[in-house]
């Protein structure tokens, strides 16, 4: 894509995984404000590590950022907001996160 310098279409980027959505003209804050309220419906703390995670890892070997990413991410495992997304899941609710 980069050496033939041709224009593609929002479609063809989407197939290759250049974007996530393609969406009509006048859309693009209606998807984003979904996205946004899937992202918050997730557990804050799990959030946050993996935005981290993202950012440490960027300019590291898949291996080292495998580590960094276990490291940051294993604790969140233990957490009471963890228990608390499993118990919600299990019991069809939706989960009350208390950012512990």
């Amino acid at each position: 894509m980069l050496l033939t310098g041709r224009p593609y279409s929002a479609r063809e980027a989407a197939d290759v995984g250049l974007v996530g959505h393609v969406v009509p003209d006048g859309a693009a804050l209606e998807k984003a404000l979904e996205i946004a309220e899937l992202v918050n419906s997730c557990g804050p703390l799990a959030v946050e590590a993996v935005k981290a995670s993202v950012y440490e890892t960027a300019e590291l070997t898949e291996t080292e950022g495998l580590a960094a990413e276990l490291k940051r991410g294993w604790p969140i495992f233990d957490t009471a907001d963890a228990k608390e997304g499993a118990r919600a899941f299990a019991e069809k609710r939706v989960a009350v996160y208390k950012r512990a």
